[in-house]
């Protein structure tokens, strides 16, 4: 893969585009990060976001650090929190009520002893695809040790796993602007290597320590699923997939390029509009606690009619450079 997305020169680049054909005076102050936008005798400040590591996990930070790992772009306020981003059963609720496409659930682990459809386990609140387990096959039990390490079993629910390509769609308001779409990471026999020697070497060429990788569990469900063997030598040229979640994690990478790899314009020829629909629904949603545009991103699965399944939404995404765009043509126009 190569990184666009949160490659800082391509958030200067955007925002040096956007400035090109105006008289607008931008000004970074180094110490905090923030910019300051000034046009039409308008200003506003542009808080910065970063991803950094915690305890070995990933979260976002409003300022520079040594745990610091990437930059994640900058936003006309600093972050902020909705009910339905922080429990995804409170969002499916409101994309059943608003007539949008989700998978079916269970809003918890504890109402059902063997769902009767292929499924997945997620937790109600956490983030970036981590308290997940799965998927599982109809019927098949929901284990006692779910694998969510220090979930409430209450608070965790029951999923419908749908497959697909994996997207994640970002919005101004109620203005889709820019979208990810991936297909799963693979796994290709040779007619040498176990399932388990080829998940290894594909971990490692990503740069992953596939002994310590805390994604164990997600690649060995996803094979099971499949009925792949651990142990057994895959077949030259079958290919198998070994996650479902956003995430690019298993691809090596191969440096920053200064190229967009925006799919909204693919995906509303793939979807109709499903996404427009969707911010919509959303503005409206926003509308009721926060009185201005912000930038969410929803997450989903496209499957192979066209149809997009949202799953969840996250107010605090990393920002696409396209993004300067759509919130200047708001906040100064």
């Amino acid at each position: 893969m190569q990184i666009y997305l949160n490659a800082i020169f391509n958030h200067f680049r955007a925002l040096q585009a956007w400035a090109a054909d105006k008289d607008a005076k931008l000004a970074l102050d180094v110490k905090t990060f923030e910019i300051e936008v000034k046009f039409r005798g308008r200003y506003y400040t542009m808080h910065p976001m970063f991803q950094a590591r915690s305890d070995g996990r990933a979260v976002h930070s409003s300022v520079l650090t040594q745990s610091t790992i990437g930059f994640g772009g900058w936003r006309p306020y600093p972050s902020i929190r909705h009910a339905y981003s922080t429990d995804k059963r409170l969002f499916k609720a409101f994309l059943r009520e608003s007539g949008l496409s989700t998978p079916a659930s269970v809003p918890s682990a504890t109402a059902v002893a063997a769902p009767d459809f292929d499924y997945i386990l997620k937790g109600a609140i956490g983030s970036f695809g981590k308290e997940i387990a799965g998927p599982f096959r109809a019927g098949s039990p929901i284990p006692d040790d779910i694998g969510k390490e220090g979930a409430d079993r209450e608070k965790v629910f029951v999923e419908a796993y749908i497959h697909g390509r994996i997207l994640k769609v970002w919005f101004w308001g109620g203005k889709p602007f820019f979208a990810h779409a991936h297909d799963y990471p693979l796994i290709t026999g040779d007619g040498v290597r176990t399932a388990e020697r080829l998940v290894r070497d594909k971990a490692t060429s990503g740069g992953q320590d596939w002994d310590k990788d805390v994604d164990r569990d997600i690649v060995m469900a996803c094979l099971r699923f499949q009925g792949v063997d651990w142990h057994a030598v895959l077949p030259a040229g079958q290919a198998r997939w070994i996650d479902y979640r956003y995430s690019q994690r298993y691809e090596r990478n191969l440096g920053v390029t200064p190229h967009t790899d925006n799919a909204l314009p693919d995906l509303v020829a793939k979807s109709g509009d499903q996404t427009d629909r969707m911010g919509t629904a959303l503005a409206a949603l926003l509308r009721q606690t926060i009185p201005v545009p912000v930038m969410i991103s929803v997450d989903g699965m496209l499957d192979e009619k066209g149809n997009i399944w949202w799953l969840e939404m996250n107010t605090n995404s990393i920002v696409p450079p396209e993004a300067y765009a759509a919130m200047f043509s708001d906040l100064f126009y």
